[in-house]
């Protein structure tokens, strides 16, 4: 009985349509910020915890949703001044189309 109560709630929480495009965007520019901008060195369960920030954020400065951010993530995002909160929203737009490290560089100028 148990198995079928999560079952059920399990298939409550997906929302109908698939992923939304924020979503879809997000995933997209935090898989190049993770191929492009990896630090040696850094613990992999330290660098993940920077990607899901990465794509916590994205999703904030898109939608202005921050219910999905940890507490640093929603204190870095309420730091932002209005102009990088646009320029991240950019930067995330932009690498979100590359598919090499050079197109996602590119995205910096």
């Amino acid at each position: 009985m148990r198995c079928v109560q999560i079952a059920l709630a399990v298939v409550a929480a997906c929302k109908p349509g698939g992923v939304s495009k924020v979503d879809e965007l997000c995933s997209k520019a935090s898989a190049m910020y993770a191929k492009c901008e990896r630090e040696p060195g850094m613990h992999p369960q330290e660098w993940e915890l920077v990607i899901d920030r990465w794509r916590g954020l994205c999703r904030a400065v898109i939608t202005g949703e921050t219910s999905q951010l940890l507490p640093d993530g929603l204190g870095i995002y309420n730091e932002m001044a209005d102009d990088v909160k646009a320029a991240l929203r950019t930067q995330a737009e932009c690498t979100a189309q590359t598919t090499t490290c050079a197109d996602y560089q590119a995205c910096d100028r």
